[in-house]
């Protein structure tokens, strides 16, 4: 009987985790620019392509300097979606927690479920997806009744944001620092993981436009809205959905750049 491999991710598990760190940062997007949306789905494909080139060529980040350094990258990339998500709950959220308070709690836990290991941040990483999964397609459900079906008339502002284009490279970097860790099928994880998280923000940008029509670009959170507009049976406004999605997908990213930290510090230790 083969015994498991230590420190080793299967690639559904990989998948999980690109489809995490790519759907947090659409979630929280403001835009529903359909320009925008082939403007991240082309970067994101050029990058991780070149990416993907590279560790089939043996490229694998040995060195400390290099692997912090892409370590870092991929923290000031989480760390956007961390601000946006905070400036939501003060703003458009209304939330009456202090910030402080929710900071708190998810640098603690965080801490904890990094410092465990990267094995146990994918493996929530699943429960994550699979939940969100489910929500979005209660949102599906509750909001058709209310589509208007104005596709394609693109809201007051089509302008790309940089910022959005940028933190494309989360699922590049993503790849490079994980895809040794995994026992198979790194190549068919990148391209499900990608391709899972844009079609369910397309289905999103879909919904957004559908529902709220020419007036989806002046929302500051048109993905909220829409959350708030659903209703199913005696539930009225399933808000608490949206902010449960991000959170736990927060909650994986933080912990998974904690967890490669960690890793690579326990083995500077041990030599």
């Amino acid at each position: 009987m083969k015994k498991a491999r230590v420190n080793q991710i299967s690639g559904a598990q990989l998948a999980c985790l690109i489809i995490v760190f790519r759907f947090s940062t659409l979630m929280l997007s403001r835009s529903v620019s359909y320009t925008q949306y082939f403007v991240q789905i082309i970067t994101t494909a050029v990058l991780s392509f070149f990416v993907y080139c590279l560790y089939k060529k043996g490229a694998v980040i040995k060195n400390n300097a290099l692997f912090y350094a892409a370590c870092t990258i991929l923290g000031a990339v989480v760390s956007l979606d961390i601000m946006q998500y905070f400036g939501f709950t003060t703003g458009v959220g209304s939330s009456n927690v202090p910030v402080w308070i929710i900071a708190l709690l998810l640098g603690a836990l965080t801490l904890y479920s990094g410092v465990l290991g990267i094995e146990a941040v994918s493996r929530f990483s699943v429960l994550a997806v699979i939940t969100s999964g489910l929500f979005l397609l209660a949102l599906a459900v509750t909001d058709l009744p209310l589509t208007r079906w104005e596709l394609f008339i693109c809201p007051q502002s089509e302008r790309i944001n940089i910022w959005s284009v940028i933190k494309c490279v989360d699922v590049p970097l993503l790849f490079l620092l994980i895809a040794p860790d995994t026992s198979k099928n790194q190549g068919s994880a990148l391209l499900f993981g990608t391709g899972a998280a844009y079609a369910a923000d397309a289905m999103i940008i879909v919904l957004c436009r559908a529902v709220l029509g020419k007036t989806a670009g002046i929302y500051s959170s048109p993905v909220f809205a829409l959350f708030q507009l659903a209703e199913a049976g005696d539930f009225n406004k399933l808000d608490v959905m949206y902010v449960t999605i991000i959170l736990l997908l927060l909650f994986c990213e933080i912990s998974l750049v904690v967890s490669l930290f960690a890793r690579r510090i326990k083995k500077q230790v041990k030599k």
